[in-house]
Parts: structure tokens; C-alpha cells; sequence
């Protein structure tokens, strides 16, 4: 099992601070450092003692145990002070009901439908881009993706300013939820009040809508709405509304910073952008790329899981132990905190070779499969992995090839692309981009 791993602490901790200042000055520099002292390496995280498992064996025993590494602690209710007791943040004993009521709308079956969407609004988001114009690339694919979740999902239109209000209120009530986690003494500021109650009266107000038409309109909604329990139970109201706030922010904010982190990643490495755009011109030949496209499109999907494995935006999962148990060579008493983050393993040199090597081949099928089956947590893993990875898999796809097959990003003066520090969803803080109109390849 894990006898023969070892366990370290991370030396240098401040007293009441502890790793704070450092996790705050450079957490992407931080977190990618812990694999050198151990498998399973402590840090303080103010006065709390955190466990992160740096080895695919310990990786495997928390993802696959969710009833011992649970979701919950006085941590994790701050951010389901936000999101309810939805999918993503229900506790285990709750899991399992949810996503078996879910489950059906997620089938691959139901992709097909659902990417109709994705190739309308990929298409509509290029469609006001002027030659030489500039563009900031997270909130452009956020639009994106938000209005694919809102159509595809919940079959509703969605409106620029209701974007907007998401986007800001989503970004406020996280803001402050981190803060509350990180300096539990401050307060949590009119600002994260007015986020929270936002999103919420928002959620609301969609869902009463919704229910108002009375129409079965085939989308997730009116599958959670028809959804009945082994006992012949319908949702109640609030865990309906749950369930759409934690769509709306798992199937957004993190395939918007997927694709942002993508188009840096191509300015970066032009050979990879050579060989991604010759992919897409002999596939698409500049028309928008369609789901039966997405199998035809290998590299496409290779480069956007290096991009996923460079930048996860689920950068850090936190988990809270049950009962006693036991990791490498350390016994947690219930209620330790630990870490799954997909950044620690993603950049860890004993996992991935050359981690910082922005290499889509490694994804391979022949390379792929010698890699560790824990080790990837781009969509993390076990009972709690994404629900919509082919969802969003299906999605990036549509849009990256969409946009590339008809328009040429390049770097915006002044661009100094930097991940937001300390954010629950890693992402860029700006990354500006100029937007140059392809010439449309000859027909064939």
C-alpha cells in the first residue's frame, strides 16, 4: 500500500501566517515546489496544518475514498454558503442521489443535441470581431461558455448585462469566500453579501421563469424537474436551484479559462500553433466546426488537455477527513484537512517528464497510457470526477477549431499574461489579443 512513502513538512512556516505570505506572493510557484520534499507534504495554512499528496498511489486513495475525504469542515462551507448543496459541493452522503438523478442528461447520447449549441454560439462569438481589433480572451470565451450552458442546458436565452452580473457576482462571492477561508477573522465585506444574494435572486428568477412556461423542453431542467427518487420523490425548489447555480459556474468559468490558457499557450509555441491550424484547415476547410468534427480533430484535443494539465483551473480541491486513516507514514485524526490539486501533480517531474514542456504528443494514446491513473485531474478523478467532461471536452474542441479555422490570434501590445493569485478558478487576470481574419482557404 503507502508503507514505503514518505511524508514532509514544508520548513519556513510563519507563526499565525504560517505558508500564507508565500502561497499568496506566488501560489502557482509554491504549489509546484511541494513535490521536491515528499509524497505527502504538510503546509500551514495559517494556523490550519494542510496535507498535500504529491505520489499517484496516496492521489489514488483520496480521490477514490469519498466517504474518508470528504467534502466539508468549516472550509468548505464557505464556498456552499455560495453554491448551496449541489453537486459539486454536496457531502458524500448527498453525492450519490444527485448524480444518479443527473446522470441521464449527460449521456453521450445527449451530446450531439447539446453541441448543435456550442457550434451556434461559437460561430456567434466571432461574429462582431472586426480585423485588428483587440479582444480580452477570458471574458470573450466566457460569454461562450455561459450562453452554451444557458441555451444547451437550460434552453434560455441569455442576455450581455445577465452575463455580465453572472461573471461579476461570481467573481465577488469567491473573493470574499477565499478571503473568509484564508483570514477567517476579517469579515466578509458588503460586497460578497450583495454577490451572493445576486447570484442567487438570479437563479431564482431563471428557474421561476422556467417553470411559469410549463413546457418540456427536452434540456437538463426539465429532466431535473421531471426527476423522481428510487421513493417516487421529486428535487425540492432549493435543491433545483442548487443544481443550476453549480452548472452555471462548473460548466463556465472553467472551460472559458481552458481556452484563455490555450491561446496563451499557442503565442507561446508557434510550432504548436503551425501544426494545430493545419489540422483544423484540413478538417473544417474554414467553415465552424460541427460534433461529428470533433473526432477528426486529435491534435485539437491533445493540445487543449496539455493546456488543461499546464493550467487546471480546479487548481486546488480541498478535502476533510471523516475518521482516523492513514496516509504514507502519517496518521490524520478526523477533521485534517487535505489538498488534491491538480497543479502539484501536473507539474510534478516524477509524474510528467519535462512538466513545464508544453507537449501535446504526450497525449498520445500510446504515451497517455504509460502515465499513472491518478495522476491526471484536469476533470478530477474517482466518485466526484466531472460529471461534464465530455460535455466540455466536446465544447473546447468546437470553439478552439471554430475560432482558429477563421481568424489569426496575436499577442495585443503590452500583453503580460498572469494567472489571478489566489483564485478559486485559475485563470488569467488579462489577456489581450488581436484579432487578425484568416482568408478563406480555397474550395476543394
Amino acid at each position: 500500500m503507502s508503507g514505503n512513502l514518505t511524508s514532509a513538512t514544508v520548513p519556513g512556516a510563519l507563526p499565525l501566517l504560517g505558508h500564507l505570505p508565500r502561497l499568496a506572493r506566488d501560489p502557482a510557484g509554491f504549489l509546484a515546489g511541494l513535490p521536491a520534499f515528499g509524497d505527502l507534504v504538510e503546509f500551514r495554512l495559517g494556523t490550519h496544518r494542510v496535507q498535500v499528496p504529491c505520489h499517484p498511489e496516496l492521489l489514488r486513495q483520496v480521490y477514490a475514498d469519498d466517504r474518508t475525504f470528504d467534502k466539508g469542515g468549516p472550509f468548505y462551507q464557505r464556498f456552499r454558503d455560495i453554491l448551496g448543496n449541489g453537486l459539486a459541493t454536496c457531502p458524500h452522503r448527498d453525492h450519490r442521489r444527485q448524480r444518479r438523478l443527473l446522470q441521464p442528461e449527460f449521456r453521450a447520447d445527449r451530446l450531439p443535441g447539446y453541441a448543435e449549441v456550442m457550434t451556434r454560439e461559437a460561430e456567434q462569438l466571432t461574429r462582431g470581431w472586426t480585423d485588428g481589433a483587440t479582444i480580452d480572451a477570458f471574458p470573450a470565451f466566457y460569454r461562450y461558455t455561459l450562453r452554451v450552458v444557458a441555451r444547451s442546458l437550460l434552453a434560455t436565452e441569455v442576455p450581455d448585462a445577465l452575463v455580465d452580473r453572472l461573471q461579476e457576482s461570481f467573481e465577488h462571492a469567491f473573493a470574499g469566500a477565499l478571503r473568509r477561508v484564508l483570514l477567517p477573522p476579517l469579515p466578509a465585506g458588503r460586497r460578497y453579501h450583495a454577490a451572493v444574494a445576486a447570484l442567487g435572486a438570479t437563479v431564482c428568477e431563471l428557474v421561476r421563469d422556467y417553470r411559469e412556461r410549463g413546457v418540456d423542453r427536452g434540456d437538463l431542467l426539465s429532466g431535473l424537474l421531471a426527476a423522481r427518487d428510487e421513493d417516487g420523490s421529486a428535487l425540492t425548489d432549493a435543491e433545483v436551484h442548487d443544481q443550476v447555480l453549480t452548472l452555471l459556474l462548473a460548466g463556465t468559468e472553467t472551460s472559458a479559462a481552458q481556452l484563455a490558457w490555450t491561446c496563451r499557450l499557442l503565442l507561446e509555441h508557434p510550432e504548436v500553433a503551425a501544426r494545430l491550424q493545419a489540422e483544423i484547415d484540413g478538417v473544417l476547410g474554414g467553415r465552424a466546426a460541427t460534433y461529428q468534427d470533433v473526432e477528426h480533430l486529435p491534435y485539437t484535443a491533445n493540445v487543449l488537455t496539455e493546456s488543461l494539465r499546464r493550467y487546471p483551473p480546479g487548481w486546488i480541491l480541498l478535502r476533510t477527513t471523516t475518521r482516523t486513516t492513514e496516509l504514507a507514514d502519517r496518521t490524520l485524526p478526523p477533521g485534517s484537512y487535505v489538498v488534491l490539486s491538480p497543479y502539484v501533480a501536473h507539474h510534478n517531474p516524477r509524474i510528467f517528464a519535462d512538466p513545464t514542456r508544453f507537449d501535446p504528443d504526450r497525449w498520445q494514446p500510446e504515451r497517455a497510457a504509460a502515465l499513472p491513473r491518478w495522476a491526471f485531474g484536469g476533470f478530477s478523478n474517482g466518485p466526484r470526477q466531472c460529471i461534464g467532461e465530455g460535455y466540455a471536452r466536446a465544447e473546447t474542441v468546437i470553439a478552439l477549431a471554430t475560432v482558429l479555422a477563421r481568424w489569426e490570434l496575436a499577442p495585443a501590445p503590452g500583453t503580460r499574461p498572469a494567472p489571478v493569485r489566489l483564485t478559486t478558478i485559475l485563470r488569467p487576470r488579462r489577456l489581450p489579443l488581436r484579432t487578425v481574419r484568416r482568408p478563406l482557404p480555397p474550395t476543394r
